[in-house]
């Protein structure tokens, strides 16, 4: 078969090996926590190795409510430069319909996203290390009691319920703390818990927020920052965590995002918002 002919095919946990395979050809981490949960929320879209060696490309689609987020866009090194990321993202965008989808992009993807119809509107930048603990005010850990707080605070940044997404993220997360009107996961994640999503109402909040699960952990932790909060950027650089690269963040065809955007500190991680 020509890669030309090669189709797009559903993906599912089935492919799991044959994903962590791929990135590692693009020298990613083998995240297997990571694209297991994807490929269980998500829609997974791939392209078979003509060669018969894997999968040739991937990309996946996670849908809730009236959004939808694409990710793991990777294209083995032997057949790059042939339109593949372009192809199973565009096969992402059709499957999404009439959601407004988005992605985060890397400093060499960005261009092909905006050929295909995809637009600036933000991003985060990464925070990597053993926060410095400054002694201030840290969130308490999440109680039986502050669940449905917590899916009520979600809705309200997001701009609608996620609650079944919600769920899983909750599940996966091994810390979990609260404020009164923010809260914050802490997701393990190749050896480092990944802190998001932060949702709270000011950066004192957040950075509680922080505080709490940073301590809990006692380890190395990293937060995606959102562009528009530089405070809590110029506070994690401060604290000791270093920063690990922009990912901008891009609209199909342009559209507004739902949601509080203020009240959104961090995302989940890059894939997820």
């Amino acid at each position: 078969m020509l890669l030309a002919d090669a189709p797009v095919r559903p993906l599912g946990p089935a492919d799991l090996t044959a994903c962590l395979d791929l990135g590692a050809d693009r020298d990613w981490p083998r995240e297997h926590r990571k694209w297991s949960i994807l490929l269980d929320v998500g829609r997974g879209f791939g392209i078979d190795a003509p060669d018969g060696d894997g999968l040739a490309a991937t990309s996946i689609l996670v849908e809730t409510g009236p959004v939808a987020s694409i990710s793991m866009v990777v294209v083995a090194s032997r057949y790059g430069r042939q339109g593949l990321g372009g192809r199973v993202t565009s096969h992402a965008v059709g499957a999404a319909g009439d959601t407004t989808v988005f992605l985060h992009a890397s400093s060499l993807g960005q261009r092909l996203y905006e050929s295909l119809g995809f637009v600036v509107d933000g991003g985060c930048e990464g925070h990597l290390g053993t926060l410095a603990d400054d002694g201030g005010p840290a969130a308490r850990p999440i109680t039986p009691a502050d669940v449905a707080r917590v899916y009520e605070l979600d809705a309200l940044a997001q701009g609608f319920p996620r609650r079944a997404l919600l769920d899983r993220l909750l599940f996966e997360a091994e810390h979990v703390h609260v404020t009164d009107d923010g809260f914050a996961l802490g997701t393990v994640l190749d050896g480092v818990t990944v802190i998001g999503p932060v949702v709270a109402p000011s950066e004192d909040e957040a950075k509680a927020l922080v505080r709490g699960i940073a301590r809990a952990t006692g380890g190395p932790i990293r937060v995606d920052v959102d562009f528009a909060h530089a405070g809590l950027s110029d506070w994690c650089r401060a604290s000791g965590l270093l920063p690990v690269g922009p990912a901008p963040r891009l609209v199909h065809g342009g559209k507004a995002l739902p949601g509080l955007a203020e009240r959104r500190f961090a995302p989940y991680n890059r894939a997820l918002g």
